[in-house]
């Protein structure tokens, strides 16, 4: 999948590209920040940061010339899924959700309407009110291996709609 560029007014959406590998390690390599998450591992070195960043895949969160995190949309088990993590030096200032407002938004344009599927973890609620301003709404519950932990976590799993975004953005 291509990824596109996305302007916001303080990101740039872009495609992750290989010279990103040390921000991302930078900020994902925080335990607060990786424990959300379900596949990188613990610790997160710098050589899973340039294998990640090598794949191209998802956009960096670019803000004043600094990648602080990363969105993709992508297909998984047959769905649509939204995954997404930013730097905890950028958490509580809105740039996920704005971030993700304009990919989401970019995703509804090009799309057939499908919906998009994601979660969060159950002790993450600051991703779950990332998600509602989004107008997702919670479809169910699982237990998700989370690499980093070394454990199952409860995850609650969330659906959004073209027709809950489009009320959710008004």
């Amino acid at each position: 999948m291509t990824v596109e560029t996305i302007k916001t007014p303080r990101l740039t959406l872009r495609a992750v590209r290989p010279e990103d590998a040390e921000d991302i390690h930078r900020h994902i390599s925080d335990w607060d920040v990786v424990r959300m998450l379900a596949l990188p591992p613990w610790p997160y070195t710098r050589q899973d940061a340039m294998q990640f960043a090598a794949l191209r895949t998802g956009h960096a969160l670019e803000c004043d010339d600094e990648v602080i995190g990363v969105a993709g949309i992508e297909s998984r088990g047959g769905k649509i899924t939204l995954g997404y993590w930013i730097g905890r030096d950028y958490w509580g200032r809105g740039l996920m959700t704005e971030a993700l407002t304009a990919l989401v938004a970019d995703h509804f344009e090009r799309s057939d309407a499908e919906p998009l599927y994601s979660g969060y973890a159950f002790d993450n609620p600051a991703s779950w009110r990332v998600q509602q301003k989004l107008g997702f709404v919670k479809v169910g519950e699982e237990l998700t291996h989370i690499v980093s932990r070394g454990e199952k976590v409860r995850e609650i799993k969330t659906k959004l709609t073209r027709e809950e975004f489009e009320k959710a953005s008004r």
